[in-house]
């Protein structure tokens, strides 16, 4: 978790603007370069918080979360205020999601450092 404390607090340490899109491209890649299993489940722990969804990208329902109850179809439609909050939430779900399934997939493959 300290890992992902210091990408939000210091976006720029890894190449990033500390956008919304950049984190997603970010995450995306340490994802691939744990073949998948870093955020292996993600997407369906959000879809029950948002209680639809278990086909969509996990990215898109981070914002649909975000901006509720406004819909949105994709991540381009967020907003100049949105994203803040968009990010912030991002980053809530991934610390909760890593807190919750890091004991599994240690097993498996490497992910986020507790």
């Amino acid at each position: 978790m300290q890992l992902l404390n210091d990408i939000k607090k210091r976006p720029n340490s890894y190449g990033l603007d500390g956008g919304y899109r950049e984190y997603v491209a970010f995450f995306n890649g340490v994802n691939a370069a744990t073949c998948g299993r870093l955020l292996e489940g993600f997407s369906e722990h959000l879809a029950r918080k948002l209680g639809e969804g278990q086909n969509l990208y996990w990215a898109l329902i981070v914002v649909r979360l975000g901006v509720a109850p406004r819909e949105v179809r994709d991540i381009n439609e967020l907003r100049g205020s949105e994203e803040e909050k968009v990010v912030e939430l991002l980053f809530r779900e991934l610390e909760e999601f890593v807190a919750n399934h890091v004991g599994e997939q240690n097993s498996r493959a490497p992910g986020f450092p507790r």
